[in-house]
């Protein structure tokens, strides 16, 4: 019998007992966890849980010296540290009151904190045990499990919750106060992670797997293992293809074009304890729904990639790990342009400034850009890139990604007309150019951001798929022989650039050329070409060495043509 066999029958005895004894009252258990749950008690040792006594005391120094203690549960700007970092403290020295608590765990001078405020009696302090995520009765050994619960440090009860998520977002979130600064589970309910999930794989299942079982989409794509890994957790244990059955309609034992969600109260999303272990959530864990046992990564980079790239499946088409990574495209020199930047800094950035939602948040929206209170907007490209705002942030990733876009729709048409050219060919040079075209078009594609996680590493890859497919059709290399049959002033190379890019313009006759550079105000900063030129493609670069970041514009006239394009500067 294992372990979710024994689980799901601790939890029909106990539902028995509350149908024919509803009144009964469990006296709460005094018993040793670690003697049975030794595994989860190490685990918890090693975690914050664990050490909770000094970060309080740290915080009554430093914010409510001369105050007494009544004022921080019950003041005009209360914070109830005990309801969070010690629920059942108040269960020591006989029973005590909340303020009773706060007086008798943490020094005071003629009844006022101090800020040499020192933490008291640490022997008898709890921090965050077992029995304050678990509701354990006295009987626990002999017949009753335990449920998921919060203790109510005001009341002195056990409040049940309904589901892992919905505990931790008890004082990582606005869920018991309102006014808290900890707010990751609101955070997590506005993002990817937190809501939708279960539509999109509906979705996916609808449009793409009409006709298969549950057992063949797990062999195949294993959906549960990113969008909602925990849900094998449910009715005591389960199987990644059962769960599929649980949440989405089948017909006759198969998905069909109709399928969509069910069960939804139960979808757990990508919930807090798919990335942290409950018993230690500041390990960096991934719950694995085919083992169901937590993996420990070194790295948070491991972390996202088990899902947003290849390192769990090989064969998955979310790679923004492995563009981030600059690495894997077929005759694409690796590059990767930001060397020892995770994807934790720009999703999981946290700010600097206390009361803002970037700080509030703690990175779990996984957003670069965060809506603050007033109205203004948070960015992390600016922890790094001191000399932007989140508006020039904005304007930066907006033209990677208009440029990855149209770089992207120009390949998907080369490929695809080279892909008809060669219907029927034994030619096994461009077959095999064709593969590797495809397969660069895909992975620049499975980035998912629009070219923003590594700009130039995808574009190189675009525009090598672009190449093959052109060189397949024509016989022509486009870096090398363009036809030029019209007048065209292409987009700066790298955008944005420090301190210089490279911009190129095509030629269909001997023109005179004039290239000027404006600053947003118009200004003319320098002119770069004013003369005659041949027809051809051509390239100049611009070295703004002595300018300041910012957004720049560059103009050509040659005859009557004439075009402006923008171009940002960012140290």
């Amino acid at each position: 019998m294992n372990k979710y066999t024994k689980s799901y029958i601790y939890l029909i005895l106990f539902l028995l007992v509350l149908l024919f004894f509803p009144n009964h009252s469990f006296a709460q258990s005094t018993l040793d966890c670690s003697q049975c749950h030794g595994d989860e008690n190490d685990l918890w040792l090693l975690s914050h849980h664990a050490d909770t006594q000094n970060d309080v005391a740290n915080e009554l120094a430093e914010e409510w010296a001369g105050l007494p203690p009544d004022s921080v549960i019950f003041g005009q700007d209360a914070e109830d540290c005990v309801a969070c970092h010690s629920a059942t403290s108040i269960t020591a020295n006989g029973g005590m009151t909340e303020v009773q608590t706060m007086g008798y765990f943490f020094s005071t001078t003629n009844g006022f904190y101090t800020d040499s405020t020192y933490a008291l009696h640490t022997d008898e302090w709890p921090h965050n045990a077992c029995v304050t995520c678990h509701d354990v009765p006295a009987d626990h050994t002999t017949s009753f499990m335990s449920t998921l619960s919060i203790f109510n440090s005001p009341t002195a009860q056990y409040d049940s919750v309904a589901n892992a998520s919905t505990l931790c977002g008890q004082c990582h979130g606005t869920l018991r106060y309102a006014g808290t600064d900890h707010r990751r589970m609101d955070a997590w309910l506005m993002s990817k992670h937190g809501h939708g999930g279960q539509d999109d794989v509906a979705g996916e299942l609808a449009e793409e797997w009409a006709g298969s079982t549950p057992e063949e989409v797990i062999g195949e794509e294993d959906c549960i293992a990113c969008h909602a890994s925990t849900s094998v957790l449910l009715n005591g244990g389960i199987s990644e293809a059962d769960a599929l059955n649980m949440f989405f309609t089948t017909e006759s034992g198969v998905f069909t074009q109709n399928t969509v969600p069910q069960n939804t109260n139960l979808w757990p999303e990508v919930s807090c304890t798919s990335c942290h272990n409950q018993h230690n959530p500041d390990e960096i864990s991934y719950f694995n729904s085919e083992t169901k046992e937590y993996e420990v990564f070194t790295s948070s980079q491991e972390l996202c990639g088990q899902c947003h790239g290849n390192l769990r499946f090989p064969d998955t088409d979310h790679l923004s790990y492995n563009i981030a990574q600059g690495t894997g495209g077929i005759g694409v020199p690796d590059l990767q342009t930001m060397p020892g930047i995770k994807c934790a800094d720009c999703h999981m950035h946290v700010g600097d400034v206390d009361g803002t939602n970037a700080v509030m948040f703690g990175g779990h929206l996984w957003s670069t850009f965060i809506q603050e209170e007033d109205g203004s907007e948070s960015a992390s490209c600016t922890s790094c890139h001191t000399s932007i705002n989140a508006n020039t942030a904005h304007l930066i990733i907006q033209g990677w990604q208009q440029e990855f876009t149209n770089l992207d729709s120009v390949a998907n048409v080369r490929v695809a007309a080279a892909d008809s050219f060669l219907v029927g060919s034994n030619d096994s040079t461009k077959i095999h150019m064709l593969e590797e075209a495809q397969f660069n078009l895909a992975f620049a594609e499975g980035d998912e951001s629009g070219g923003v996680h590594n700009h130039s590493y995808t574009t190189s890859l675009l525009n090598d798929a672009i190449n093959k497919a052109t060189y397949i059709i024509t016989g022509i290399d486009d870096n090398l022989n363009p036809v030029i049959r019209e007048f065209v002033l292409y987009q700066n190379y790298p955008n944005p650039f420090n301190p210089s890019t490279i911009i190129k313009f095509n030629l269909p006759e001997v023109s005179k050329v004039k290239i000027d550079v404006f600053n947003v105000t118009g200004e003319r900063i320098t002119t770069l070409l004013n003369e005659q030129e041949d027809a051809g493609l051509h390239t100049i670069q611009f070295d703004a060495a002595n300018l300041p970041s910012g957004i720049y514009f560059y103009r050509l006239i040659a005859g009557k043509y004439q075009k402006t394009m923008k171009m940002i500067l960012l140290r």
